[in-house]
C-alpha cells in the first residue's frame, strides 16, 4: 500500500530505547522487552543487546530486573511477554489511590531516572486530591492530609537511589508532620547484588568504565526514613552473573 510504512528491524527498535530519555521507566522497560525477546535464539546476542541497554540507562532498576528474567529464562520469548504482563498488572498507583486519605494534598519527588507519570497517574484517579509542584508547600500547617510521595526508581533491600537533596527533603516533611510514603512499582525493587551494581554503575567516577548519559550527583536513601512503603506486587528478581 502507497505510504505504508514497513516493519522496523529489532535493532533499530533496540537502537530507539537505546535513546530514549525521559521515558517512565514501565514504558520504557515494556519496549525493551518486546525488542529483547526476539534475541531467543540468539543468547549471546541478547547478553550483548541487555548490556548496551544497560549503559544508555543505568538507574533504571526496572531494566535491570527485565535483563536478569530474560537471560535466565527458558523460553526468552514467553518471558518477555510475562515482563510486560507483570508491568502493567495492579501497578502500585492503583493501590496509592485506594489508600491515600481523601482530600489529601500531596507532593511527588520523581523516579530519578526523569519521564515520571506518578504525579499524573494520580491525579486520573483522584480528583479530589491536590497535587502541589512543591513539596515545600506541604510544609505550612492544613487541616488536609499532607502526604510525600517519594518515588522509587530503583529500591534495594534497605535503601533506594534518589535526586540529590531527597533526604533533607524527607527529613523536612517528617519534621513539618508530613506523612511521607515510598511509592515501589514492580521491576524497581532489586535483590541486594543487582541493586549494588546498579549503584556502582551510576556513581562510577568518570573515566573509569563510567556509564553513558548518568544522574547528576544520585544520592542514597535508607528505606528507613519514610514512614510507609506502597507496594502491592513483588516480583522476584534473579540474579545472573553476567550483570554483576
Amino acid at each position: 500500500m502507497a505510504g505504508s510504512v514497513g516493519p522496523v528491524h529489532p535493532i533499530e527498535r533496540l537502537r530507539a530505547v537505546a535513546r530514549a530519555r525521559e521515558v517512565d521507566q514501565t514504558l520504557l522497560v515494556g519496549e525493551a522487552a518486546a525488542v529483547l525477546g526476539s534475541f531467543g535464539g540468539d543468547l549471546p546476542g541478547l547478553l550483548t543487546a541487555c548490556r548496551r541497554l544497560l549503559d544508555r540507562h543505568p538507574a533504571a532498576a526496572a531494566l535491570w530486573w527485565a535483563c536478569a528474567r530474560l537471560l535466565t529464562a527458558a523460553d526468552v520469548h514467553d518471558e518477555a511477554r510475562a515482563i510486560t504482563r507483570d508491568l502493567y498488572d495492579e501497578p502500585a498507583t492503583a493501590a496509592l489511590a485506594l489508600d491515600l486519605p481523601g482530600g489529601a494534598v500531596v507532593a511527588v519527588v520523581p523516579d530519578a531516572t526523569g519521564g515520571s507519570e506518578l504525579a499524573a497517574e494520580l491525579r486520573s484517579r483522584r480528583d479530589d486530591c491536590v497535587v502541589a509542584h512543591d513539596p515545600g508547600a506541604l510544609h505550612a500547617p492544613r487541616d488536609e492530609p499532607r502526604v510525600l510521595l517519594v518515588e522509587g526508581g530503583a529500591v534495594g533491600p534497605d535503601r533506594f537511589l534518589a535526586p540529590a537533596g531527597t533526604a533533607d527533603e524527607v527529613a523536612a516533611a517528617r519534621d513539618a508532620g508530613v506523612a511521607v510514603w515510598l511509592v515501589v512499582e514492580v521491576g524497581r525493587r532489586l535483590p541486594g547484588p543487582l541493586f549494588d551494581a546498579l549503584v556502582a554503575r551510576v556513581t562510577a567516577p568518570a573515566g573509569r568504565g563510567r556509564a553513558l548519559d548518568l544522574l547528576d550527583a544520585p544520592e542514597l536513601v535508607p528505606v528507613a526514613a519514610v514512614e510507609r512503603v506502597i507496594e502491592p506486587r513483588r516480583v522476584d528478581c534473579p540474579v545472573p552473573p553476567e550483570l554483576l
